[in-house]
This record gives C-alpha cells, structure tokens and sequence, in this order.
C-alpha cells in the first residue's frame, strides 16, 4: 500500500522490486570448481572476490590446497593503479557469498517528515565467522527536503556521527515538490531510490544484493550502470585520475599517516561521499554518515559498502547537477570556510629551519627576487625540542617578538605548528596542566595513553571533552599573548605515533626524534597492562574490539587498525572508544583551535589541516601532506585536490616542489605554475633547500605566475565567496562545468578555477607542449593577444606551448566577467589597496548553451543575436567573522552586447552595480561600509570591430538614502560622462581597451560603458588570425578615429552574416 509522508514531500511508495537474493554481476571471481582431497571445494557462486576476504590458510598456499579446506580461491593482482602500488590480501578466504535479508515486520509508519519501521532477521544470516546478526533492526526514511533524502537503519545504543560536529544549520523539512520517490519491497527488504517522473534506471538499488547487519560488520549494496563515472571516497593520491576504480578492489577508509607518495591507499582523511554522474550528465551523491573503518568495492555494476560498526545512516542528494550535489551535500556538513583574504597568498614553510636567523634570511630572499610572500608557516623546529606551546633555544623570544613585529610592518603573517602529542615531562608546564585537569585520552587500564611521536614519549588530548577543549585553548593563549600568531598549522593528527600498541610504557631514555622508531614497550590484546593495576574508571572493551573480525584493506594489505595510531581500545572521557571516532580526532581538534582563535582574535581563523573527515572544509583549509619531489606526485596532487572539492573541502592545495626529496629546478619551476593555481598555496619542503628564489628560473616563472595569481585574487576571493554560500569547490573537473561532456570524465590534469578560469598546465619532464582538451564554448587567453580557442562547434583538443619559464596554460571563457588587480604586487595588502581591471570575455554565440556556472545562469535563456556575458566581485574586510550580505558587499558585472539588423552591428553595454549578494536579501542596503577600490580599466574579449569612438563611459548615483540601510532607487541623479584616458581596439585579438576610468566603486552607484561593435557585417573569428578583418598596421584604431566608408576598405579576407 502506497503510503505518503505527511507533510507531503517526498512519495513513498509500496513497490515489489524484483530481482534474485544472491548477488549478481560478481567482478574477480577466480577459481574452478574442481574436487581435492578433504573438504569439497565451494560453489563458485559462493565466492565473491571483492570481500568480503576472510583470510583461511596461510599466505602462499596453492589453489588445491585452499580448495582442500573449503575456501575460495581467487588471487587479486598483486598492485593496484597505474603505478603499481603493492596490494597484500588473502587469494585463500572463506566463503562469502551466502544470503542474507531482513523483512519489514508490519510495514512502515509515518513519522513527522518520513517513515519509521522494524527489520526482523530473514533466516539466520550468514557468515558467522563475522559475529552474530542483529535481529531487529529500525528503519528511518526523512525526507530533508525536495533534493535531500535520509535513511537509517541502525539498533538502540550504536555509534552514530553527533551533528554537533558540522558548522552547519540543523537540518529542517523543507517543503516542496519531491524530486525522489523511495521504493521498496517488504520481504525481503530491499529498496530504490529514483528521480520523480522518470524512467531512468534508479539512482540507488538494493535489489537482487544482502543486507547484513552484525556487531561490527555491515554491508549493504546498490546495482549500478557500467556507463556510469564514479568519484570520491577520498582521500588517497589515486594513479588513475578522479574517476574511481571500477576493479572490485576494496578502497579503505580509515585516517593514517601514510606518505602523499604511496598511491592508491588510505591516507590522512576520510570522506564516505561518493557522486556518480550518468551518461546524460546527471549527478547524485551518496553520503554514508558513518566514522567507523569501512571498505568500499566498486566493480562495472556494483558498489558495496563494508563497514565495521555504527549504522548505516544514507543521504541521498539528488543533484541533478553536480554543483547541486555539492549544494546539497554542504547543507548537511557545512559550507566551505570562507578564508582570510591574506591567506590567498603564498605562504613558505620548511621542516628544518634551525634558528630564527633563518626566518629573516627567507623573507630577504624573497624580497630580494621580487616574489610575493603574504606567510610565514613554522615547523616545529622553533619548539623546545617539539614541545607544543614553547620556544627553543635558538628561538628565543625577543628574537620572535621582533620577527612577527617585522611581519606586520610589511604586512605579512606568521603561522605556527602545533602537534597534537604532549610530551609526557614533568615540569613541562602543558603537561603538568594536562594531567592535572585529565584532558587526556586513556588506554584499557584506565591511565593516559603512552605514545611516542617527535618529543619522546607522549598523551594526547581528549578534544571529545569540554575540558579539554578549555585547556587547549589557555594553551594557544598563552602563546598568542606574547607572539600573536594569525592562523595555526595542525599536522600529526590522524593521529600518528610512531607505536602499535594497546598499552605502552617508556623503558628510559626515549628522547626526541623523527625517525618513526618506536622505542616504548608495547602490549596487544586483553592482557596487554596485565601487570599493572587497573584504574577504578577501567572497563575492558570487548575481545573483538582488540581483534575486529573484519579486517579492512588499510595500506592495502589489511593492516591493524591500531598499526601506528592510537590504538582502537583507548577510550574518551565519556567512554567512547577511539573504534567508533579514530576518524574524528582531527575535526574535534579543529573544532577546539577554531574555537580558541575566534575568541582570541576575533577574525575569522586559518587554521591548516592534515587529516580531515566530512564537514572539515567548514573550519580549516587542507594540504595533500608529504608529497615526494618527484613528477608523478605533482601530477597526482591535481586529482587529489579536486577530489577533496568533492568533500567540500575547498581550499585545499598540496607541498609546492615536494615535501620529501628534493627537486631540481625544471620540476619546482613546473610545479609552481600548477601550484599558483592550487586553491590553497604554500611552498613546503625537508630535504635540502627550494624556496622559490634558490633557482633563477623558478623565480622568474614564480613571478609570472604568482604575479598572476595575486592579480586573480579579487576574483577568487568571489568564487571561495560562491563556495561558502553554494557549497561548489574552487578549483574543480571539468565535468562540473561541462557535465553532459563525456570526455571530461577522466580529464585529471586540467581544471577549472571558478567559473571562469581553465588551468592547463605542463606535467611531464623535458616537454614543453601538451594536448589540452576545450569543452564547448570561446576560450580567451588573459595574458596578451593570442587567438582565442574557437570550440563552440564542440568539445576539441588543442595543442598549447608553454616553456619552463612561461605563464602556466591559462583562458578564460566566453560569457564570464573576471575583475582583476591591476599591477604585480608582493602581499594581498598592495591587492587590496590596487586597482581594477575588468576582463569581459564575449561569447561567440549565445544560441549555444553555457557551461554551468557555481555563481547562476547568466542572463536569459540563450537566444540568437544576444551575447551574454556576466560576473560579480565579493568585498568585504578580509577577516571579520561574520560574512557580508549587505548590499555593498557585493557589485555585479553584466555584459550584454544585441544585434541590430539594420545597422548590421552590435550594440555592446556593460553594467556595473550594486545588485545584492547571493545568499544575502533583496532589502538589504549599504550597511557594510566597505572601502571598494577603484575601477580602471576594463578590456573586452571577442568583439567584432569596434568604432572607438562609440564608445561612452557614465557613472550613476541613486539619491542619498532617506535613513540608515534603505536605498532610495526611484530618484537617481543623471548619469555623468566619464572620460577614459584612452581607448584602443586591436583587431588582430578582438580586444577592445578602455584605460584609465579612475572610477571609485561606491554603493550604490553604477558604472555604465557602452560600444557598438560595426557596422561591418563581414567579421568572423578565425582559429589562427583572430578576429578579422585586419585594420591598419599595428591593429589599432586611435582614439576617435571614424570608421571607413565601406567595409572593403577593412579588407576582409572571410565572411559570416550573424
């Protein structure tokens, strides 16, 4: 019986679906059913190789000898990726393919916005090797709003993700028409999830798959098409690109400090997001709520989810766009963090910079070079051998109050490290204090887990406690009151140690290093402390806590959960086992550092991240962690980068030339042209010395590019402005813009920047030219007066030319309008007080349909003879907390140029004025009091002929307002003539260049420019001349100079009636 939720959004739906009980479609399955001596060997239909593999037999044994105990047989390769990453799992395991389902006892119930039900175990299950089944389970189904579906199935008093972790809204019914319907079969239960009104195969299906439902072991699967792109699970440094593996190979999720370098394993974060986008282009997302260590298998046909504990809590986001899957994603974990304006420079950091002397001699180098630097990022060298909260030796402080004093007088940052692990050293003032206020989270036998990391021995705090959180935050202000540090870097929190163990102690003589040796005593298992007296707090988890019966594929080769981390056992101050929140630590620490900075500054913080989880991007930027110096890492941080968009972690950059290793000059010089286009920037290094100066030719391509990326900041400061109020990444795939495009699937080395930008950088050693796909539209470059690329006919590849010390591969496309500062500049305080430069980048033909933008569509409907081409500027103080929708934060660039029959000419107009904010209200007023910079130049991109003396600049100014916050729009003061210093055209490039307006921006005024392109009907764009035709040598028509009687006088070599 069809039911309907009660406030009537999403329909709920009564729908056999039919389908087998055993999975279908099984990828990997080896293994010939033959009979040995012993025990017969399974069915192959009891095999399924993707897992879930628990071992039986010993590593090496042969197919007979495995069939001879029963088990399949079934060896996976023995390396994943291109890259040849080593893959360890048993090719001898038991058989895993049995049945299992639940009913839906006495159907579903309707609850205030969903449905509510009960699950009775089918049967009895299968693989007990896994642990007993839960019989009775609860099913939720929430409808969250038209594009957001939630169900749970879960048990009373199992783990589940507190919503208090994300910066975001709480979640409520939002009414509407659905774009889902929920389906479902009762016995077994099985469900699907589709788009409202279409026949397409469903977004999400678990017919004909198991569900199984254990202590710790869950599984459940959805059928997918094999036409179909997968992306996300992050985080791992993938060899093949965005899209996932479809090998069956499990992917882990688990944080773990493993090197950026290691492809194709679980590394420092975890993010159960993943999107699939069909071949008409629609996208979707599945989030699995859920912090516990998991597995994911993806084959040609099936995902499946193996996870070890929690519930399974799924959100579904509609889309059906991929911007809109992000859109609904970071309802649910919060919005990108907007950034400090000053953290869109570049920041320089090392490990191994010994004294502050040090400090003065980086920033005199890259004074001395001319290359911008807005940050200083300290490793941990300037600690008391690595003690949070202290200064070494030859840091002392009078020397580090008149260094971060020098930083504020050239208008530079300071960021400093801090580690998570407290050395364990009486008289150590954090120490004392920690253990004094138990902030520390403890091990089986009730006293503070024994670690080792940098200092020596070590605790690590409980973030999960409020006390701690207190603690934290008087230890953070206890620095800042004498060094006020501007951000704070927060590395080693996955957490890493260098120990495995459930209790460890320290023999003596554990002293500070960095070699990763564990010198503690360790113990594992039960017995592990079995000599030392338990605390009066103490209980013993459960023997399969030690031992999970379920062993992910960490590091590719099943490895402990416990495997050099605090171990699974350990427990917070309300009994929470780190089984249920290992992947958490970092957001909690995060959470508290926020916390501190915000009250402490009063602005809004920087805070780095190493390990991260779903919802992070709200609090922190991201770095990829320890990159090698080597080209496949700087290829493979493109992927990872955009990949943690998809998690909405948007500002997120990797190690500039490599952390670990050191580059040569072509390769730092490579790297940092991709590198000024990462979201995130920051040149980062151990091994020998690569700052951005060492080399001349990577300093002179550093100024080129990262003098391009300072003249981009205003605008994409906007996009990390659009990214906080839409949810969409920075620096994203193309598929994002161009989704129904099936070539930009896999396309991992080029990206887009915003809505605007297309980065297109060279990758490989000793080359210096590359094949660069275009997506449709007219592509621009913004450096000079190179031809513009046509694909507006299609998608096309073209080939592009950049030496090692040439501007990165950069255009902009047609229908957006980029503001830029005008001039090179070494901090983003010499942005902020520069001027502007408006880019407009015109359209070909605006029958075509635009790429998809983050920021909306542009103008009206696409119709022939109307080029639209759009953008806006967000402005505000650079740090306040409070994000600015005021109407002054915001001013809006709107192209338009219309086509005139009679004159045979275009007229063109741009419009610049005070619209409102996205996400802001359509009353707001001038009540930010924002100082806006001075609009100067404005070059227009892909115009025919332009008759300069057309050309007319008027500025308009509505009447003061009547009281505080209200504009007064209906009396306007007539527009006033501005006059330009000059205005050239150049017909070679089809640019047009109105120079030195001086205009002021100032709400609520609007700037106004208009032209008319003509009246010559016999213009085209031509690939290799540019626009045509020719004019007079040199390509320029001076000032006032009038067009020529007939258009023969022009000679044109080709023609096109638009």
């Amino acid at each position: 019986m069809a039911r309907q939720a009660a406030w009537g959004c999403a329909v709920l739906a009564a729908v056999l679906l039919s389908g087998p009980g055993s999975a279908e479609g099984a990828t990997l399955v080896g293994g010939v059913a033959r009979a040995y001596w012993g025990i017969p060997p399974p069915a192959e239909r009891d095999c399924e190789a993707s897992g879930p593999r628990i071992n039986c037999g010993w590593n090496g044994q042969t197919e007979a000898q495995c069939h001879a105990r029963g088990c399949c047989f079934s060896p996976l390769p023995n390396t994943t990726g291109s890259l040849g990453a080593p893959l360890s799992v048993p090719a001898c395991f038991l058989p895993n393919n049995g049945a299992s389902a639940y009913n839906l006892a006495g159907g579903f119930a309707p609850s205030d916005n969903g449905l509510v039900g009960e699950l009775r175990l089918r049967g009895n299950g299968s693989l007990p090797e896994l642990g007993p089944n839960i019989a009775n389970l609860t099913l939720m189904v929430e409808n969250i709003s038209p594009y957001i579906l939630r169900t749970k199935i879960g048990a009373a008093g199992r783990w589940e993700v507190p919503r208090s972790l994300f910066n975001a809204p709480n979640l409520t019914v939002s009414g509407g028409p659905a774009s889902y319907t929920f389906n479902y079969s009762a016995a077994p239960f099985s469900f699907a999830i589709s788009r409202s009104g279409s026949n397409a195969e469903p977004v999400f299906n678990t017919a004909g798959t198991r569900l199984m439902f254990k202590e710790q072991y869950l599984e459940f699967s959805t059928v997918i098409p094999k036409s179909s792109a997968l992306y996300g699970l992050g985080e791992r440094t993938s060899s093949t690109g965005i899209e996932l593996r479809r090998d069956g190979i499990p992917l882990a999720l688990w944080n773990r400090d493993s090197p950026a370098g290691a492809p194709d394993q679980n590394v420092y974060g975890s993010h159960p997001i993943l999107m699939e986008v069909r071949e008409d282009g629609t996208a979707h997302g599945i989030v699995l709520m859920n912090s516990n260590a998991m597995d994911v298998s993806l084959t040609e046909t099936r995902v499946t989810w193996h996870i070890t504990g929690g519930t399974i809590d799924l959100y579904f986001l509609m889309g059906p766009t991929p911007f809109d899957v992000l859109d609904q994603l970071t309802q649910i974990i919060g919005r990108p963090m907007m950034p400090p304006f000053w953290s869109l420079g570049l920041m320089n950091s090392k490990y191994g910079y010994g004294s502050a002397e040090f400090y003065y001699q980086i920033l005199e180098g890259y004074a001395n070079a001319s290359i911008p630097l807005d940050t200083f990022v300290s490793d941990s060298q300037y600690m008391d051998h690595d003690q949070d909260f202290t200064l070494g030796a030859t840091f002392p402080m009078d020397q580090m109050k008149a260094f971060v004093a020098m930083l504020r007088r050239q208008n530079q940052r300071w960021v400093p490290i801090l580690d998570p692990s407290i050395h364990v050293n009486k008289g150590y003032a954090t120490y004392d204090s920690g253990i004094a206020r138990d902030v520390f989270i403890k091990d089986i036998t009730g006293r503070p887990y024994v670690g080792q990391l940098w200092p020596g021995t070590s605790h690590w705090p409980d973030f999960m406690n409020p006390v701690t959180v207190k603690w934290w935050g008087e230890q953070i202000e206890g620095v800042y009151k004498d060094l006020p540090m501007d951000g704070i870097w927060l590395d080693m929190n996955e957490v890493s140690n260098y120990c495995t163990g459930d209790v460890c102690s320290d023999p003596g003589g554990t002293y500070p290093r960095n070699d990763f040796v564990c010198m503690l005593n360790c113990d594992m298992g039960p017995d592990a402390g079995r000599n030392v007296t338990l605390m009066a707090n103490a209980t013993l988890p459960a023997a399969s806590i030690f031992e999970p019966p379920y062993a992910i594929n960490s590091g590719n080769r099943q490895l402990d959960l416990s495997y050099k981390t605090l171990p699974v056992t350990a427990s917070h101050f309300d009994g929470t086992l780190e089984y249920n929140v290992h992947n958490l630590f970092s957001m909690y620490e995060v959470m508290a550092t926020a916390a501190a900075l915000q009250r402490l500054r009063n602005r809004r913080q920087f805070i780095l991240t190493r390990s991260t989880f779903l919802g992070s991007g709200a609090y922190a930027a991201h770095w990829t962690g320890d990159t090698n110096a080597e080209w496949t890492d700087m290829r493979m941080s493109i992927s990872t980068i955009l990949n943690n968009g998809l998690a909405g972690i948007s500002f997120s950059g990797a190690d500039i030339c490599g952390f670990m290793r050191q580059a040569d000059d072509e390769l730092c010089a490579r790297w940092v042209a991709i590198g000024a286009w990462y979201p995130f920037a920051r040149d980062h290094h151990a091994d020998g010395w690569q700052e951005l100066f060492r080399w001349a030719r990577v300093a002179e391509v550093s100024r080129k590019v990262l003098g391009m990326r300072y003249r981009a900041i205003p605008y994409l400061y906007t996009q990390h402005f659009f990214a906080h109020t839409m949810g969409c990444p920075v620096a994203r795939p193309l598929f994002f813009s161009f989704p129904a495009d099936n070539t930009t699937r896999n396309i991992s080395d080029q990206w887009m920047m915003g809505d605007a930008l297309l980065v297109s950088p060279i990758i490989y050693q000793g080359t210096y030219d590359r094949s660069a796909y275009f997506p449709r539209g007219l592509w621009f470059s913004p450096y000079d007066g190179s031809p513009a690329v046509d694909a507006t006919d299609g998608g096309r590849w073209v080939s592009l030319n950049a030496g090692v010390t040439d501007d990165v591969p950069l255009h902009v496309l047609a229908g957006n309008v980029v503001p830029l500062a005008k001039g090179h500049h070494m901090t983003t305080v010499d942005v902020r007080n520069s001027s502007l430069v408006l880019v407009v980048a015109v359209p070909k033909d605006n029958v075509v349909a635009p790429a998809a933008r983050c920021s909306g569509a542009c103008g009206a409907a696409p119709q022939s003879g109307v080029l639209n081409a759009c953008g806006g500027m967000y402005w505000d103080g650079g740090e306040e907390l409070n994000i600015g929708r005021a109407l002054d934060n915001y001013v809006s660039f709107t192209a338009q140029l219309t086509w005139q029959a009679q004159a045979r000419a275009y007229n063109g107009a741009l419009t610049v004025g005070y619209t409102g904010a996205p996400g802001g209200t359509p009353d707001a007023g001038c009540t930010s009091n924002v100082a806006w910079p001075v609009v100067d130049d404005i070059e227009v991109l892909g115009v025919g002929p332009v008759n300069v003396s057309s050309v007319t600049v008027t500025g308009t100014a509505p009447a003061i307002a009547a009281r505080p916050g209200e504009v007064r729009t209906s009396s306007a003061i007539a527009p006033q003539p501005i006059t330009p210093a000059n205005v050239t055209y150049n017909a070679t490039t089809g640019r047009l260049t109105i120079w030195g307006l001086g205009y002021q921006l100032a709400c609520p005024n609007t700037l106004s420019v208009t032209w008319v392109s003509g009246p010559i009907a016999n213009a085209t764009l031509n690939l290799n001349t540019g626009w045509l035709p020719a004019v007079t040598a040199g390509g320029q028509i001076a000032v006032g100079a009038p067009w020529p009687a007939n258009a023969s006088e022009l000679n044109p070599v080709a023609t096109s009636t638009p």
